[in-house]
C-alpha cells in the first residue's frame, strides 16, 4: 500500500518522462504512453486533497499562482515563446477541477446548480485550452465521484469511459494504468513536500527548454 505522497511522486516522474518524450524524443512513443499516468494521478490527489483541506481558499490560491507562474516555462518549452494562446498548463485545468468541486459541493441538493457549474467550467476550459480541457475538468469529477461512499463505481466508471472513448485516437487508452498506483493507495497523507511537488512543474519545464534550446534534441547522446 502507498500512501498519497508517494501517489505524488508517481505522477512528477511519470509527468516528467511524458514531457522529456515531447519535448527531446518526440519519436519514443513509449514515454508518451507512460506519461498518461500522470494527469489521473494529479486528478485523484486534486480530490483528495479538497476532502482533506482546511483552507480551500487558500488551496485554491496556490493552484492559480502557480497556474500563473508556470504558463512561460509551459509556452517556452512546447511552443518555443514565451507567450503563447494556443494551450495553457495543467495547472490552469487542476484550478477550475478545484472551484468545480467547490461548487458541487455547496450545490449538493441542487443537482440543476451543479450541473451548470460543470457546463460552464468545462467551456472555460475549452476556450482557454487548458490541458485536458472539459474532459479533464471530467475526470476530476469521477475521482470526485470514486471516493464517494454512495456511488464509488459510477466514478470508476465513467473514468474508464472518458479514457477509452473521450479522446479520438492518441494514446490516452493508457491512462487507465493510473488505476494501478491509485488502487493500492492507503488514504494517508504520507511526508508532506508541498512546495517541492508545486515548484517541480516550471522548473522542470524551464529546463527542458534550456537544453533543447541550447543543446538539441537529444543530440548530446
Amino acid at each position: 500500500m502507498i500512501d498519497r505522497s508517494v501517489l505524488k511522486w508517481i505522477a512528477v516522474l511519470t509527468m516528467i518522462i511524458d514531457h522529456v518524450g515531447a519535448i527531446l524524443f518526440p519519436d519514443q512513443i513509449w514515454m508518451r504512453i507512460i506519461g498518461r499516468v500522470a494527469f489521473p494521478v494529479y486528478s485523484y490527489c486534486l480530490a483528495e486533497g479538497f476532502r482533506h483541506t482546511g483552507n480551500y481558499r487558500r488551496y485554491l490560491g496556490r493552484l492559480a499562482l502557480f497556474a500563473l507562474l508556470s504558463e512561460i516555462p509551459f509556452d517556452l518549452a512546447f511552443y518555443g515563446v514565451p507567450f503563447s494562446f494556443a494551450h495553457q498548463n495543467v495547472f490552469f485545468t487542476l484550478t477550475l477541477g478545484l472551484i468545480l468541486l467547490r461548487a458541487l459541493e455547496l450545490c449538493r441538493e441542487q443537482l440543476l446548480f451543479g450541473a451548470g457549474a460543470f457546463v460552464l467550467l468545462g467551456l472555460l476550459a475549452e476556450v482557454l485550452h487548458t490541458d485536458y480541457g472539459a474532459e479533464g475538468l471530467l475526470m476530476v469529477f469521477a475521482f470526485y465521484l470514486a471516493q464517494q461512499g454512495t456511488s464509488p463505481w459510477i466514478g470508476w466508471g465513467i473514468f474508464v469511459l472518458i479514457n477509452l472513448f473521450g479522446y479520438v485516437g492518441g494514446l490516452q487508452w493508457a491512462a487507465i494504468l493510473a488505476l494501478l498506483p491509485i488502487g493500492l493507495y492507503n488514504g494517508k497523507a504520507g511526508k508532506k513536500k508541498q512546495r517541492f511537488f508545486y515548484w517541480i512543474y516550471p522548473l522542470h519545464l524551464l529546463l527542458l527548454w534550456i537544453i533543447e534550446k541550447y543543446i538539441g534534441s537529444g543530440s548530446w547522446i
